[in-house]
């Protein structure tokens, strides 16, 4: 009969074939190199650098009249985007209220989707109104972008338009079309 030390050490060396075996087995394993383009885009959406290469495909007399348009759009509005801003502190100062008032929250929510809305939907409109003019992948990944949260494009374009005095002009809604 086998003693308990023997089959301590045979059960040890199984346990550690099956370990070799799975260590071996992922070194032998082709990975994926880098994931394409195609695949980021099924799983995370595009990236803004992605969407930014799209929209340069754009032709320059088109780039150059979104540009215009979008600049236009940022200054007319600037006093939607102000409430916007505002409807969001509001949304906030309503969560932080004691006693909590979750109607009080709620209209609040709804006041800052209504205003975000509006911006949203004006700014799409010009953005899509030049989608036409550009190649077919590159106007799918483009549209693709428009679906990243509105208010993450509004924060870049803020960051964008606040740069300091004597800084290189740069068109604040240009990271519109990209993020």
């Amino acid at each position: 009969m086998a003693s308990k030390l023997t089959i301590a050490l045979i059960g040890s060396l199984a346990l550690n074939a099956a370990l070799v075996g799975i260590v071996v087995g992922r070194w032998l394993t082709p990975r994926p190199e880098q994931p394409t383009v195609q695949m980021q885009l099924e799983r995370y959406g595009p990236t803004s650098d992605v969407v930014a290469a799209a929209w340069e495909q754009l032709p320059k007399a088109d780039q150059d009249e979104l540009g215009r348009q979008l600049r236009e759009f940022w200054v007319a509005n600037g006093d939607e985007r102000r409430r916007l801003s505002e409807a969001g502190k509001t949304v906030y100062d309503a969560a932080l209220a004691e006693p909590f008032d979750e109607a009080r929250l709620r209209d609040a929510v709804a006041i800052f989707q209504m205003r975000e809305k509006k911006l949203q939907s004006t700014a799409e409109d010009i953005l899509i109104s030049h989608l036409g003019q550009m190649p077919p992948l590159a106007r799918a990944t483009a549209a693709t972008g428009l679906l990243t949260p509105f208010n993450a494009r509004m924060q870049r374009a803020d960051r964008h338009a606040q740069r300091p005095v004597g800084a290189p002009a740069e068109p604040a809604p240009a990271a519109a079309p990209g993020n």
